[in-house]
């Protein structure tokens, strides 16, 4: 895992650098922005996330999960390839929520929330311009790098819960954890402000699978496909275009 995540980083690393010396030059020349114009900048915000599937209440008491507030912060790279198209590259972390229910002994179902942390990659949205919004779509692949939830111990209290995250050195069979990798599509809307800033909303569907369970055969598990549990969210940002951003 560490060595994908590097990966990750020196591809949006290399991004921002060959977007920055690409700028500086067209700064100093004094040129206006053309066909071949990449900018950069960082951007901020709220997510809410949400499972889908109908296979929801294998895992929780209820199929009713709920969409939580989550955070979401990172870069990115636009690189304009035409007069009114172009292509968005991001690095972001991202932290999913989501509202679950779970059984206690007694048989009686309680609220909880799935904690998760991923670190994302949108390696390119294609997006078109019109006027002061810019309309994107585009594949995203993301990284769980932490995991928890809580659950309530044999009196009653809440605790937290790290073991949906898996663990090699833990039983994995004998519980169920999410998924390292998460795979979906992405559209949206962005909208450019006065002063380098911009505003968008954003929608993602996931494709992966989210929940598995190791030597779930071995262990008298007789469900052998996957689980259909997806993820699903939406995002509010605001982002600045660092491109031609000059400290005084």
């Amino acid at each position: 895992m560490r060595k994908i995540l590097i990966i990750l980083i020196t591809i949006i690393g290399g991004q921002l650098s060959y977007a920055q010396t690409t700028t500086e030059d067209n700064f100093n020349d004094n040129q206006d922005l053309n066909s071949n114009t990449m900018s950069w900048g960082v951007k901020a915000g709220v997510n809410f996330y949400n499972f889908y599937g109908k296979e929801r209440d294998y895992i929780f008491a209820s199929s009713a999960t709920k969409f939580k507030p989550g955070f979401q912060a990172g870069v990115f790279v636009n690189t304009k390839i035409g007069k009114n198209l172009g292509l968005t590259h991001e690095l972001m972390f991202n932290q999913r929520r989501v509202g679950v229910s779970y059984e206690d002994t007694a048989n009686q179902n309680y609220n909880s929330v799935v904690n998760s942390s991923y670190i994302d990659l949108i390696p390119a949205n294609i997006s078109y311009q019109l006027s002061g919004f810019k309309f994107y779509a585009g594949p995203y692949v993301s990284m769980l790098v932490a995991a928890n939830t809580k659950r309530k111990d044999e009196n009653g209290n809440l605790v937290r819960d790290s073991s949906i995250f898996g663990d090699a050195k833990n039983d994995e069979s004998k519980s169920y954890y999410l998924q390292k990798f998460d795979f979906g599509m992405n559209l949206g809307i962005d909208y450019q402000l006065k002063n380098s800033f911009s505003i968008g909303l954003r929608y993602t569907h996931g494709f992966t699978d989210l929940f598995q369970n190791a030597n779930s055969s071995a262990n008298g598990n007789t469900k052998t496909d996957k689980i259909k549990i997806y993820n699903r969210g939406f995002m509010l940002s605001l982002a600045y275009d660092l491109t031609n951003f000059r400290l005084k």
